[in-house]
C-alpha cells in the first residue's frame, strides 16, 4: 500500500481540476433559472385555467395555489436576473428586472382579489378543525402575498438603477 501524497505535479493537478469558468457557470446558471422560470410558470397556468372569476372558492384556492407556486417561479428569475448582471447584459438585466416588478403587482392584484374572498370563506367554515386550517391558510397566503412583492420589488428597482449606474 502506498503511503498517501501531499504534493502532486502540475500534470497531475490539470487532470483532476478544470480552470475556472465563471462566464460558463453563470451561463449554466441561467439555463437553470429558465427551467424553473417555465415550470413555476406552467405549474401557475394551470391553475389558473380554465378561468372561473366571480366564483369565490375558485378565486380563493388559485390564489393560494398560485403563491404556493412562486418559489420555483421567483427562484428562476433570480438566477436569470444573476446570470444576466453576471455577465453584464444590460438588456437583458432590464427585462428580467421589468418582469419581476411585474409580477409583483400581478401577485398584489391577485392579493386584493383574495381578501375580498377571505370573509366568504370564514362565513362558509364553521367546523374548529376546518376554521384553524383556514386561519393558516390565510396566515401564509397574507405573508407570501407581501413577502414576495416587497422582494421582487427591491430586486427589479436595484437591477434597474445598476443598469444606470454602470454606463
Amino acid at each position: 500500500m502506498a503511503a498517501p501524497r501531499v504534493l502532486l505535479d502540475e500534470a497531475e493537478v490539470r487532470k483532476v481540476h478544470l480552470p475556472a469558468s465563471p462566464d460558463f457557470g453563470w451561463r449554466l446558471f441561467g439555463i437553470l433559472g429558465g427551467a424553473f422560470v417555465l415550470v413555476g410558470l406552467l405549474d401557475i397556468a394551470l391553475a389558473w385555467y380554465p378561468f372561473h372569476f366571480g366564483n369565490p372558492e375558485w378565486e380563493f384556492g388559485t390564489v393560494s395555489s398560485t403563491l404556493d407556486s412562486l418559489p420555483v417561479t421567483v427562484f428562476g428569475f433570480g438566477l436569470l436576473l444573476g446570470g444576466a448582471v453576471a455577465r453584464g447584459w444590460r438588456n437583458r438585466v432590464r427585462i428580467w428586472a421589468i418582469l419581476l416588478i411585474v409580477l409583483a403587482v400581478l401577485i398584489i392584484a391577485m392579493a386584493v382579489m383574495y381578501a375580498l374572498d377571505v370573509p366568504v370563506a370564514f362565513r362558509a367554515v364553521h367546523e374548529p378543525l376546518l376554521r384553524t386550517g383556514l386561519k393558516k391558510a390565510v396566515t401564509k397566503a397574507v405573508g407570501e402575498a407581501i413577502i414576495y412583492p416587497v422582494a421582487l420589488i427591491v430586486m427589479g428597482v436595484k437591477a434597474l438603477k445598476f443598469t444606470k449606474v454602470t454606463r
